[in-house]
């Protein structure tokens, strides 16, 4: 009832709300304007996006709004193949890195720095507005920040088991026994996507053993990924692999399915992102919710890095650079009504900290939101790969040679010797 009457009020203080910065659409000019966007609006992680669209239609009904949503690798196939073409829609969703290489390198999204006032750019957490572009290029207004790596515990089946949480990765391992004996699988997680083990995993497993410093050589070339650190983090997937951490199947498991099995008790921990926590709260009961606890993946032998993640800027929509008049007028409308106050108060009440400087004091926060802030507060973030390496060698190379690590097609050393030889050869990181 909370949540229903907070979203009314919403839509009532939306209806006076005019964005920031740039140029607003033509007053009662009717638009429309096509997206094409990564969202499953089935799944309750999505449940605020409604919410935010009715918002915006009561506020803007000359705007019309013509979207198509897609999930998983199919969104991003299908938008390959529209890239290759040109043509793309007036909205849609994009990474400011490497995922979305294939709309970055061929100049399809627009650069928003024309629109970015001072003024506009103050309401924001300072980090979303570092280039994202190798010209210091700006496409998205990125709604949250992306931590990639977090660790999801149901206490209620902790303490039946008579578990704790693991301090280390080794103290994780040894739980597998007792997590398996009850026919339940210890860490849920799913990699069906290809790119999950690299984003939500690995980046995380080289911050630990090798820290960002290394990475910033490593892209340059003053070191290698076949250097024994990025070795020895492809090898600690593997090892969770072999001790049973992980589900049967993880590389045929989609991430909804994944942490929908978590929600139905059949697992201990589940390895996700921290975006999950909207999803989790929408999907399980607020029993079982309440249950819920958050921790850091834990501690590696060797780390030199501890405690930390990684993180990029979430997803958000572009703009196609090729828009103009009215149509630009009014996505730039859109765009920064969604990531401006009103949107990201949504975002807010249905789980999720914006980078958009809201007043928190307004929000009643639960347990594990708390926990969340708290956590990605105490913690340093690596990087990403996938976001600051070319896309080409991590969709190729990387990501399908982390599956066939998994499943023993294929040596940690192998892996690392095959992706360093494609960087080396052509990665524009290298070639600065």
């Amino acid at each position: 009832m909370k949540k229903i009457a907070f979203a009314t009020a919403l839509l009532t203080a939306a209806l006076a709300m005019v964005p920031a910065a740039g140029r607003t659409a033509d007053g009662g000019q009717n638009v429309t304007l096509t997206g094409y966007i990564q969202a499953d609006l089935a799944d309750a992680q999505y449940e605020y996006w409604r919410v935010t669209l009715d918002a915006f239609q009561k506020a803007y009904p000359s705007i019309k709004l013509d979207f198509e949503y897609a999930s998983g690798e199919a969104f991003h196939d299908k938008f390959q193949t529209m890239a290759a073409t040109g043509d793309i829609p007036d909205l849609f969703t994009t990474y400011a890195g490497a995922r979305s290489s294939y709309l970055l390198d061929r100049g399809l999204v627009k650069d928003l720095r024309p629109l970015l006032t001072d003024s506009f750019k103050a309401n924001y957490a300072s980090a979303i507005w570092e280039p994202q572009g190798k010209n210091g290029e700006i496409y998205i207004i990125s709604p949250n920040m992306a931590v990639c790596t977090v660790v999801y515990i149901n206490t209620k089946l902790q303490k039946q088991l008579g578990l704790s949480n693991p301090r280390t990765l080794n103290e994780m391992i040894a739980q597998v026994p007792t997590i398996r004996a009850a026919g339940l699988t210890p860490l849920m997680f799913g990699n069906k996507g290809v790119w999950q083990a690299q984003s939500l995993l690995l980046s995380c497993l080289v911050d630990r053993l090798a820290g960002k410093a290394w990475f910033d050589r490593a892209r340059s070339g003053q070191a290698k990924f076949t250097d024994k650190a990025f070795v020895d983090a492809l090898a600690v997937i593997k090892q969770m692999v072999d001790t049973q951490l992980f589900p049967a199947g993880v590389n045929q498991l989609e991430g909804p399915e994944a942490w929908g099995a978590f929600v139905r008790g059949e697992a201990v921990y589940l390895l996700d992102a921290g975006w999950r926590v909207s999803a989790l709260k929408s999907a399980a009961t607020a029993e079982d919710y309440a249950g819920y606890s958050i921790m850091a993946f834990p501690a590696l032998t060797g780390e030199v890095t501890r405690g930390s993640s990684a993180a990029t800027l979430g997803e958000a929509l572009g703009m196609n650079a090729k828009l103009t008049g009215a149509k630009a007028d009014a996505a730039w409308t859109f765009l920064s009504y969604i990531y401006g106050q009103t949107g990201s108060e949504i975002l807010m009440q249905y789980g999720t900290a914006p980078t958009y400087k809201i007043d928190y004091s307004k929000f009643e926060k639960d347990t594990l939101n708390e926990q969340y802030i708290a956590l990605t507060n105490a913690q340093t973030m690596g990087y990403v790969i996938d976001a600051v390496m070319d896309g080409e060698g991590v969709n190729n190379i990387l990501n399908p040679g982390i599956q066939a690590v998994m499943i023993g097609d294929k040596t940690p050393a192998q892996l690392a010797a095959e992706y360093e030889a494609w960087v080396a050869a052509n990665d524009s990181n290298r070639k600065k």
